[in-house]
């Protein structure tokens, strides 16, 4: 992929089609099957198409651009890619990183579960081909889980041994998938992610052939009811959760695939491919899902509302059961059980490279091999996987993956904000004065704020809507008359031959830090878009205050809050645990922004293996008084070196130190 391979020890993908498919591989899961075709069904058919495409181009393009192009550009895991950012961004790295492995943790059990119903179906064919989807999910429940000693507070009472064996299974094909290097890594998802794509059009083809296949995707797509754009205003949240959850952003994989790329690679390009083709996967399967389910009403006689539509009660009850209706039937139920594993099971190993990745990086990993890494890492994994060996373990599956969603959220719009708005501040505050940047930082965050507080504080009435825009409006209209009185006192203190234009003054105030700091990653890793920034500082940040304020408020059919009190599970353990993951995570994050020295441990500068930006500095030995060590001008050698290294950026073929002595002068260049 490059002859840049030769002149870093980093490792690198195979080829340019490896990166693609391991990470549409990784974005595409049971969510795009159980989850998206019921969206649709749910909101008004080929209508909701029109927030989803919407939320796809101005939320999920550009999110992934920014972790496939941070992850490039700095040549290293989430947490390397913030601490180069800012040194009090490491926490957002390391929060990302504990939401994938927290994630993972709880999808490899889901993954033993899909083993345990594969083999079981040699033993118990009939299960699937003479009950009735709610039967099948239930048997899924009770026997394959485990459920059938729960009792009704949803306690754990026993360990099913079957599914330790199948978790332990599948942390092993894990370590297969990761332990030879991100190269042989590149090569398993040919198999793990292109079979998964040929069977899906194989299951499209003979659903659609079924008599009452026309019905279930009429029902899908067929009809446009454009009302639900209006009067149910939560499908446009709805699509916007979608595809953030979808695409896979948040976790750190993608700035972890992306490091292994070149860094002049094709950035924006491979972003656009990733997103769509896990798009245009969910597009396809919904059309394979309906068929089958209208199909399945045809066949019970009744309506398609009355069948299982969404959830892991579509997959594991009603879905195989419209395959084994079919003729060879459950040779079809194990090809689904066989293709649901190859798309967890990429997802899995991807979630947890991106943890390998970073601790590689980090000054614990600089000693271990990668096997040694992976190995820890897959070992901890099953330890942790024997809770959700318990009969009750898809009941703490529900729970963590209830509570993961606020984490990601969270996770992303600090991201947003680093890049948004973290990069350049300072020089902002210097050519526009302190409090201009305060006032304008007060006005756009309030704003969105105090309007969702209107949106979904108040009891929901016709006028929350309107009132929640007109609340934004005043809001942003009186915190920006603060704003622009001060750029005009900061702007009449300038001296009048150096007065800037209001034009210059309100571009550096709304687009120059981030418009900045394109312009200098495009430099290596390719084109951008002047819109890219745009919305990762104006759009992005205010649509996930939004979503966020929107879970944190709901509430349950008592009136309780859902958070802490989700699905009617005991509070010890399942509200407990859950809230405790997420307050750790955000504890984390904030940990880093006020003592930022305290996790100088996870990063080690990537010199030679990485190629460093003209003006990138890396964290090394950093104090509480100083931000960044700066290169002192005053030393000819270190000039030097200074030279050599951007003589590096314009040539990264020539980034590798080829002498001991050349490899140290830049060392100390940078420290």
């Amino acid at each position: 992929m490059g002859d840049q391979t030769e002149a870093t020890t980093r490792d690198r993908w195979g080829s340019k089609i490896a990166f693609i498919m391991a990470a549409v591989g990784f974005a595409v899961g049971f969510g795009n099957v159980w989850r998206f075709p019921s969206l649709a069904y749910e909101y008004g058919g080929g209508a909701f198409f029109i927030p989803y495409i919407m939320a796809l181009l101005f939320i999920g393009i550009p999110l992934v651009t920014l972790e496939v192009s941070l992850g490039q550009y700095h040549q290293t895991g989430d947490v390397g890619v913030f601490g180069s950012i800012h040194r009090r961004l490491k926490g957002v790295g390391l929060g990302s990183v504990i939401a994938a492995w927290v994630l993972v943790t709880y999808y490899a059990p889901l993954i033993a579960w899909v083993i345990n119903a594969f083999f079981d179906s040699f033993r118990n064919a009939a299960i699937w081909e003479d009950s009735t989807g709610s039967e099948a999910y239930a048997y899924f429940l009770e026997e394959i889980i485990g459920e059938k000693t729960l009792g009704a507070d949803y306690l754990p009472t026993r360990m099913v041994w079957a599914n330790v064996g199948y978790i332990a299974v599948t942390w092993f094909v894990v370590w297969l998938c990761l332990a030879w290097g991100i190269e042989a890594t590149g090569k398993v998802t040919y198999f793990t992610m292109g079979l998964p794509a040929i069977l899906i059009f194989v299951f499209l083809g003979r659903a659609v052939s079924l008599p009452g296949a026309s019905d279930g995707i009429n029902a899908y797509i067929g009809e446009w009811d454009m009302s639900v754009l209006v009067n149910q205003p939560e499908c446009w949240s709805r699509a916007v959760s979608q595809i953030f959850f979808s695409v896979g952003v948040t976790f750190g994989v993608l700035t972890a695939f992306g490091s292994y790329c070149p860094r002049d690679g094709p950035a924006f390009q491979n972003s656009i491919i990733i997103s769509v083709c896990n798009s245009l996967f969910s597009f396809i399967a919904g059309f394979a899902v309906f068929a089958g389910l209208g199909y399945l009403a045809y066949e019970e006689g009744v309506e398609l509302d009355k069948v299982a539509v969404s959830g892991p009660s579509l997959l594991f009850g009603a879905y195989p059961v419209v395959l084994a209706t079919l003729p060879g039937g459950i040779h079809w139920v194990r090809l689904l059980f066989f293709t649901l594993f190859l798309l967890g099971i990429d997802s899995a190993f991807a979630l947890t490279d991106a943890v390998v990745t970073v601790t590689a990086d980090s000054v614990p990993g600089a000693d271990l091999s990668r096997k040694q890494i992976v190995s820890g890492w897959c070992v901890l994994g099953f330890l942790i996987g024997l809770l959700y060996a318990t009969d009750a373990g898809f009941r703490f599956l529900d729970v963590f993956d209830f509570y993961i969603n606020f984490l990601v959220i969270i996770v992303g719009l600090f991201e947003c904000v680093a890049v948004g708005w973290i990069t350049g501040l300072e020089q902002q505050c210097e050519e526009l004065g302190s409090k201009t940047m305060l006032a304008y930082i007060f006005t756009t965050f309030g704003s969105i704020i105090a309007a969702s507080g209107v949106w979904f504080g108040i009891p929901a009435d016709g006028n929350a809507l309107v009132g929640g825009f007109v609340t934004w409006f005043v809001f942003y209209l009186a915190g920006m008359a603060v704003t622009l009185f001060l750029l005009k006192k900061t702007r009449d203190s300038m001296p009048e031959e150096s007065q800037r234009s209001w034009k210059e003054l309100l571009y550096t105030l709304y687009f120059k830090n981030v418009q900045d700091y394109v312009e200098k990653i495009k430099k290596q890793i390719g084109y951008m878009p002047f819109i890219w920034g745009v919305l990762i500082k104006h759009v992005i940040p205010p649509v996930l205050i939004v979503v966020f304020v929107l879970g944190a408020v709901a509430t349950n059919s008592e009136g309780e809050s859902v958070f802490g009190h989700y699905g009617g599970y005991v509070a010890w353990p399942y509200q407990i645990l859950g809230v405790l993951t997420f307050c750790f995570t955000a504890a984390t994050m904030l940990v880093g922004a006020a003592a930022p020295n305290l996790y100088n441990w996870t990063f080690v500068p990537q010199v030679e293996g990485s190629f460093v930006g003209e003006d990138e500095k890396f964290p090394v030995e950093e104090s509480e008084e100083q931000d960044v060590e700066q290169i002192d001008e005053s030393n000819p050698e270190k000039a030097q070196a200074e030279d050599e290294e951007s003589e590096a950026v314009e040539k990264p073929v020539a980034v590798a130190a080829e002498t001991k002595a050349d490899a140290e002068a830049e060392a100390e260049a940078v420290a």
